[in-house]
């Protein structure tokens, strides 16, 4: 497969280009900066593709070009936790990008063009019944208005809700994970359709390496796909 991941030089988003090489597939990585990205160059030449540029700021034509000619589209965006990251431009990261992403892809593909997203727990799916007590509405509100990032999530998962995949030839799933730590090597996961904890009061855990690997199946495995398209599972490590 040939697929695009942006926000590869994150500390998930490199596990995610790591991981789909060593499967021997083409990996075109979107960056601000290679340097994350090159010493996988001498292993992976003829694999990888790394464009000095984001979603946002490559041109209509070679975007539009890239799109077309993929199989899937990997997001690991995410706002760097500094002050510039958090404040500064542009705001709507990860909403902005998705929806260019949208508005360039051929509706006359052979296949849907796939795409996969990874958001946050503190993120309803709003498609579906998940009770949130009264004092973590408060505190997503809270986050919603002090903290950009919480609200791109948000934006971002009710664009992919509300659009209309078929006109687009696009599918889609969002991938929530819950607070992400470091670990060496997958282990354990399960995924579930809505939380089986408050994300707030009584967060659990899951690796980035256990995300990069539930992220790159979705695309290879397609009755894992077809399970999940269209929807926003939760992944938590398993309890030891």
């Amino acid at each position: 497969m040939k697929i695009i991941v942006l926000g590869a030089t994150g500390a998930t988003g490199q596990l995610v280009v790591t991981e789909l090489l060593k499967q021997q597939h083409q990996v075109i990585a979107l960056v601000r900066n290679t340097e994350a990205l090159e010493t996988l160059k001498p292993q992976f030449n003829e694999q990888l593709t790394l464009i000095t540029a984001t979603a946002l700021t490559l041109e209509d034509t070679q975007l539009s070009h890239l799109i077309k000619n993929v199989d899937g589209v990997i997001s690991c965006l995410g706002h760097n936790l500094t002050l510039k990251g958090v404040y500064g431009a542009p705001q709507m990261m990860v909403r902005d990008s998705i929806k260019r992403i949208v508005s360039l892809a051929c509706p006359h593909r052979n296949a849907p063009l796939k795409l996969v997203l990874m958001n946050s727990s503190g993120v309803r799916n709003k498609d579906q019944y998940e009770p949130v007590s009264f004092m973590q509405h408060l505190v997503l509100a809270t986050l919603r208005l002090l903290l950009p990032p919480h609200k791109d999530n948000e934006q971002t998962a009710d664009y992919l809700r509300a659009l209309d995949t078929r006109k687009h030839n696009i599918q889609w799933v969002v991938v929530r994970p819950d607070s992400l730590i470091d670990e060496v090597s997958p282990t354990q996961y399960s995924l579930h359709s809505a939380p089986i904890r408050s994300a707030i009061f009584d967060a659990g855990t899951v690796s980035r390496i256990n995300v990069a690997t539930v992220m790159t199946r979705l695309l290879l495995d397609s009755h894992l796909w077809e399970k999940w398209q269209g929807k926003m599972p939760l992944i938590y490590n398993s309890e030891k």
